[in-house]
């Protein structure tokens, strides 16, 4: 049974608690990126196309562009803070959640398996 949580609510996974954290995107397509910006998706094309802004290319006309990327893109012209403070802007940062997550995974199967040791005789090693 899958239970999702919103933001900001805690879970209980074998008696460690936790915090949720919603998945963070790291690629936007350039519809998502214009919408982002506000402005229109040519105008992010054309910001690729003049190397303004980097872009792995995956087809004739298909982008996908970094968090990273486009929250440089919109700093350099001005436009400030693009991502709120509590989400982290770059892939590092996210892999150390992700770290610590499993951790709390680790430490929580650690005490499950002290909580509830195998009797001889019933199939463990």
């Amino acid at each position: 049974m899958s239970m999702s949580l919103k933001k900001g609510e805690q879970s209980e996974y074998n008696g460690v608690s936790r915090m949720s954290t919603p998945p963070i995107k790291t690629t936007f397509t350039l519809a998502e990126a214009a919408e982002l910006l506000s402005c229109h998706r040519e105008t992010i094309r054309r910001a690729i196309r003049d190397g303004e802004l980097k872009a792995a290319k995956l087809g004739v006309r298909d982008f996908r562009i970094s968090r990273r990327e486009l929250a440089a893109f919109w700093s350099a012209r001005g436009g400030g803070e693009l991502f709120a403070a509590d989400e982290p802007a770059d892939e590092e940062a996210r892999e150390v959640e992700v770290r610590r997550e499993r951790e709390v995974v680790k430490a929580a199967e650690k005490k499950r398996q002290f909580q509830f040791p195998l009797l001889p005789g019933t199939g463990g090693t």
